[in-house]
């Protein structure tokens, strides 16, 4: 057998032949290494010595932007500059800039519904664990379409199950870092036991997420609760739902909006049970470890929650229009 040493024309001439399926939801990714935008997939690239690559040190956000316009934007940004800084990583830029490039990134898809995927890395320079071996950090924005849930597993639910997957210590929890192998393997049983998802339980016996979504419900006394964000991310999804949510107990669809700590138990004894979520907005648990919650569908909260949600990423004073006269693509 033997190995061609490459040249740069062969290297790039490969990389623009390597298709695979997901590519084609890839529409433009900004880069600070690159210094500028691309819409070739494959050239959508970062340096193997990046240590975002070899060590997973560096921290993320989703975005979703709905008809133009990219929902909790700015809560977004701030929790990854609060993820960067509990690791001693400095942000590339100041967050004003960082949403200049997302627009300008997104501009240059024309995409009216997208997901935007950031990063923040250490950047390359080495390939031991010393962060201090990278040069600088960077900022990776890919922009890639948006397939929404198909609409009946909102009205029929999921089916979820505890976890194996020992949870993260605390302090990791709350931070949104790029090492994310507890939740893909989360992930991977559930796609293992064809369930939906797997919820995290603590050594204590309490709830704590699922791999990048979060568990609420409400019980019997009508009670919209969310576990204590002690051992999970604060969900930036997760947080506006409660506050549009008051709305729902003015108008006596609920009694509150608290947060405690959640047992299984608790989950078998709701009256709803919701998974929300980025990419999935408030989304019904109909079935727990193979039994039946609440009337075994969508209930009347999880509906209306979904409606106010929705309503609020159209219109609401959380979406920020992405398509900006400050963002110009040249």
């Amino acid at each position: 057998m033997s190995v061609t040493v490459l040249s740069p024309s062969e290297i790039q001439a490969k990389l623009q032949e390597r298709n695979y399926s997901a590519q084609k939801t890839y529409l433009a990714m900004y880069s600070t290494w690159w210094g500028g935008i691309v819409k070739d997939p494959g050239m959508m690239v970062v340096p193997v010595d990046d240590h975002l690559v070899h060590r997973g040190d560096g921290v993320f956000e989703a975005i979703k932007v709905i008809e133009g316009k990219a929902f909790l934007l700015q809560e977004h940004l701030e929790r990854l500059e609060i993820s960067a800084g509990l690791i001693g990583l400095p942000m590339p830029m100041p967050l004003d800039e960082v949403k200049k490039i997302i627009m300008a990134t997104t501009q240059a898809t024309g995409a009216q519904n997208a997901m935007l995927r950031l990063y923040i890395s250490r950047g390359p320079g080495g390939f031991t664990t010393n962060p201090y071996d990278s040069i600088a950090s960077q900022l990776y924005l890919v922009v890639t379409s948006y397939a929404p849930i198909a609409a009946e597993k909102y009205q029929q639910g999921v089916k979820v199950g505890r976890s194996q997957v020992p949870p993260k210590e605390p302090w990791l929890a709350k931070i949104k870092t790029c090492n994310y192998l507890p939740n893909v393997l989360m992930k991977k049983e559930s796609v293992d036991r064809k369930i939906d998802f797997t919820i995290g339980v603590c050594g204590n016996g309490f709830l704590t997420e699922g791999s990048t979504e979060n568990i609420v419900l409400i019980d019997k006394n009508k009670n919209l609760i969310r576990p204590h964000l002690r051992h999970i991310l604060k969900g930036t999804t997760m947080m506006r739902s409660f506050e549009l949510a008051q709305s729902l107990v003015k108008e006596g669809h609920l009694n509150s909006v608290i947060e405690k700590d959640l047992t299984e138990s608790d989950i078998l004894n709701a009256q709803e049970v919701m998974m929300i979520g980025t990419t999935l907005d408030v989304l019904p648990v109909t079935e727990y470890e193979g039994k039946v919650i609440g009337s075994g569908k969508q209930g009347p909260i999880a509906e209306k929650m979904l409606k106010l949600l929705r309503a609020d990423m159209k219109e609401g004073p959380k979406a920020t229009p992405v398509y900006h006269a400050d963002a110009v693509v040249v």
